[in-house]
Formats: C-alpha cells, sequence, structure tokens
C-alpha cells in the first residue's frame, strides 16, 4: 500500500468510526505540522505557544469539522494541504491574541543579564512588605460589597475567573469588570500615596 492511499484510507476510516485509525492519523501528521508552527513563531511568540498546544487544537477542529461532514479527503496530498492550512490560521489567530494590547509580546521585559533584580524576585516580598500589602488589600476591600470583595479574595487565591464567576453565581464579566476596578484603585491608592 503507497504512502498516498494510506493516508486517504486512514482518514475514511476514521470517518467510519475508527478510532484507531485517528490515533494513526495523529502519529503519522502531529510531528511535522508541529515543526511547522515552530517555523512561524519567533522568540517571543515561542515562549507563550506551545507547538504542541497548537496541534491539539489542530487535531480537535479536524476531528470535529471532519466529523460533521465538512471535509472529503481524496487523497494524502490533500489531506496534509487541508491540515497545514488549519494549523496556519491556529498559528495566526494564536499570535494575533499574544500582540493585542495589554497582552502584546513585544512589549514584554526579560530580566537577562539582571542578575541582582532577578534575585531580589526570586526570594519574594520581606514579611513587612508582605504585611503592607494584605494591609493595603483589606483597606481596599473594605469600600467594597461584600460579594465583590469575595470575587477579588477568590482571584487572589488563583481561582480562574469562570471558577469565580460559578463559586459567586455571576457572568465571567462581572468577575472581570470587578477585578478591573479593584486594580485601578489599588493603583491610585498607590499612585496618591507615592505623592
Amino acid at each position: 500500500m503507497s504512502q498516498a492511499e494510506s493516508g486517504t484510507k486512514l482518514f475514511d476510516r476514521w470517518r467510519d468510526g475508527d478510532e484507531e485509525a485517528a490515533r494513526a492519523l495523529f502519529a503519522r501528521y502531529a510531528e511535522r505540522l508541529g515543526r511547522l508552527v515552530e517555523r512561524q513563531l519567533d522568540d517571543r511568540l515561542r515562549r507563550r505557544i506551545d507547538p504542541d498546544d497548537v496541534v491539539q487544537s489542530v487535531f480537535r477542529s479536524f476531528f470535529r469539522r471532519t466529523a460533521a461532514g465538512a471535509y472529503q479527503i481524496d487523497h494524502s496530498g490533500a489531506l496534509w494541504r487541508l491540515l497545514v492550512r488549519i494549523t496556519l490560521s491556529k498559528v495566526r489567530r494564536q499570535a494575533e491574541h499574544h500582540r493585542a494590547a495589554k497582552r502584546d509580546v513585544a512589549a514584554e521585559v526579560h530580566w537577562q543579564g539582571c542578575a541582582a533584580d532577578a534575585e531580589a524576585m526570586a526570594k519574594g516580598p520581606t514579611p513587612e512588605e508582605a504585611l503592607t500589602v494584605v494591609d493595603e488589600l483589606g483597606s481596599l476591600l473594605r469600600r467594597f460589597h461584600p460579594r465583590e470583595a469575595h470575587i477579588v479574595a477568590l482571584s487572589l487565591r488563583g481561582y480562574s475567573r469562570q471558577e469565580v464567576a460559578d463559586q459567586v453565581g455571576c457572568s465571567r464579566w462581572t468577575v472581570r469588570r470587578v477585578l478591573d476596578r479593584a486594580g485601578h484603585s489599588l493603583q491610585k491608592r498607590l499612585e496618591t500615596e507615592d505623592l
């Protein structure tokens, strides 16, 4: 059986419900697609975007859309071109996401060559600094509605916006709005103290 025939046969078998064929398709193309993703990313984006995650997303989309009848593949070359097209689209969207406004990867500052700064950051805050932050947060949260204070507290404990929204019984956008307001209030307070 030639390589071209086997790719098409695997596609047909998977479309007919053969899960082993899906694993074989992934095994055949994932590594090549991962290399393609790596070539498309510059150094800054490579720190944020994992090629394996992109490839996983490509196959999720490919399998979901194939199951819905979106694709008809008549030879392995067409299958490869389709996977490449999906991959490049995913990489482009990820790059746009990481270059957008506040997430802009170009705005990152790296501490290369600043061993003293990196060492100080690694040590964490002193007990006095930690107490100051706790006092500031407590003072800030007392001005908030109890539900909003609870949102901030859960976020500080490491819960995602969706987890906070589920626990509090509100939308993710409400969580975002409350956290934005808390951040602005804290920033204003710090700026007025600096003056």
